[in-house]
């Protein structure tokens, strides 16, 4: 079985301002989700294998601070620009190009990444339409499969999928 955990960076600020979106950090508002998200991925106990992650600052400081919850090591984590990058013109074959060239033995693969991207992502595998993602929405999607590969053509289940700022 592989999974693939879908995580959306944390409310950023600074908007309506001349800094490059590249380069918003996030929202002061943003702590009762985060520490929300903490106490509900650590019940999770999730281990990852791999964190793929965009390079903008909002995202890195989410990462930041799931840190822990999410079995993050340096080792284990790629920082790239063309997540950033990509996620504006939504190239979903390049994502799924990703998943193919993680190493079999592999089996968590965590996301880190913007919208409209990782809804479109989550909708993708999900064929659900309805389903998005907020700002430090989680969702994780199992797949039976034994190779990254497959993962695009395998049978797949939405076993969580919360947005904390939507929680009852």
């Amino acid at each position: 079985m592989k999974t693939i955990i879908l995580v959306r960076h944390a409310k950023s600020g600074f908007k309506n301002t001349p800094m490059i979106d590249f380069d918003r950090p996030l929202s002061e508002k943003w702590n009762n989700e985060v520490i929300f998200m903490q106490k509900l991925l650590k019940k999770l106990d999730i281990k990852s294998d791999i964190i793929f992650c965009s390079d903008a600052k909002r995202t890195r400081e989410t990462l930041e601070w799931l840190w822990e919850q999410l079995d993050a090591e340096n080792d284990k984590i790629v920082y790239d620009k063309w997540i950033y990058d990509f996620h504006m013109d939504e190239k979903l074959d390049y994502y799924l190009n990703l998943f193919t060239k993680i190493e079999n033995k592999k089996d968590v693969a965590i996301i880190v990444w913007h919208n409209p991207f990782i809804t479109r992502l989550l909708r993708y595998f999900t064929k659900n339409e309805n389903l998005g993602m907020d700002t430090l929405g989680v969702a994780i999607i199992d797949f039976e499969t034994k190779s990254w590969a497959d993962v695009e053509a395998m049978r797949w289940e939405l076993n969580f999928f919360i947005n904390p700022n939507k929680k009852s």
